[in-house]
């Protein structure tokens, strides 16, 4: 091992074993205003289907509590060729997965937990739901919420390994185990 990832473990087991943590661990947290400042930069989310189209605007970023999913709320709007726009609301939840290779995370698996479009008609419901779930799915996966850059000891990423995903205390916490 070289010389400086021997030296930054040993700092990190000090500053862990002062802080009472456990020294094989790191943890990461960020709280729904840290993801939404990561998240809304990217809306709106802007899909064509073959006779939909979906935009995603205004997210809303929640946590709930004990869970490993990430929940956002969002406008949409449905365009269907020659009816009017639908517009409603949108509640989604994704689950955060971690890129080792892009020391990433992003929001995978989104799926609608409710939708509200008043006024669309029943044939069109289930077609508007498909696509409105397969753009949130497809756009949201595509950017990160979180980078480990090495802005402190704690984002030191070449030498972790994450063993949990969790929803705390009204945060996302990761926590990274260092190698032994």
């Amino acid at each position: 091992m070289p010389g400086s990832i021997k030296w930054l473990l040993l700092v990190v087991a000090v500053l862990a074993t002062i802080t009472g943590c456990n020294p094989h661990e790191v943890v990461v947290t960020l709280s729904s205003d840290e993801i939404q400042e990561r998240v809304a930069p990217h809306f709106p989310l802007k899909k064509n289907w073959l006779i939909v189209n979906v935009v995603l605007r205004d997210p809303k970023i929640f946590l709930p509590e004990g869970a490993n999913h990430i929940g956002i709320n969002m406008l949409v709007e449905v365009n269907v060729p020659l009816l009017k726009t639908i517009a409603g609301q949108i509640r989604a939840t994704a689950v955060p997965r971690y890129d080792p290779k892009a020391k990433a995370f992003y929001l995978d698996q989104a799926t609608v937990d409710r939708l509200e479009l008043p006024g669309i008609i029943p044939e069109l419901e289930g077609k508007a739901r498909s696509a409105i779930e397969s753009t949130a799915r497809q756009e949201l996966a595509k950017h990160p919420i979180y980078e480990l850059k090495g802005r402190n000891l704690a984002e030191v990423p070449a030498a972790f390994t994450l063993h949990e995903v969790q929803v705390r205390d009204g945060k996302l916490r990761a926590t990274f185990g260092l190698p032994i």
